[in-house]
């Protein structure tokens, strides 16, 4: 899990997947490890799948997990992100495990901006 938290320590938990990679445990633990890695951050998406890709990662699903293919027909049918009722819940798990495991920036002194260009004067 080091190698995966580590992944997440610089960039959201995107790319979750219902009924395989959002169940509350797991997700619990994938937050948890990003912020013993250093996380300052976590947000999360769901799996995006534009044509192209959706008939590829529905071949895969089918050979591998049978089971999940009429629900993924069903979320994604006619469509590449799965309607608010699906991903809002998932969405607002990773919030909830955000706050319950504190990750934000704990460093003692956080990064800032380099300050922006001094405007010079205008000499006639």
């Amino acid at each position: 899990m080091p190698a995966l938290a580590t992944a997440f320590a610089v960039g959201p938990l995107a790319g979750c997947l219902p009924g395989l990679t959002d169940d509350p445990a797991g997700l619990a633990e994938v937050v948890r490890a990003a912020r013993d890695a250093g996380a300052t951050g976590v947000w999360c998406n769901v799996l995006y799948l534009k044509p192209g890709t959706r008939e590829h990662f529905l071949d895969n699903l089918a050979r591998d997990w049978p089971a999940l293919l009429p629900r993924y027909e069903r979320l994604y049918r006619g469509v590449a992100y799965p309607e608010r009722d699906v991903t809002e819940p998932i969405k607002a798990r990773v919030a909830a495990l955000r706050e319950r495991f504190e990750v934000a920036d704990r460093r003692t002194r956080p990064l800032q901006p380099p300050p922006g260009p001094a405007q010079l004067g205008l000499a006639l």
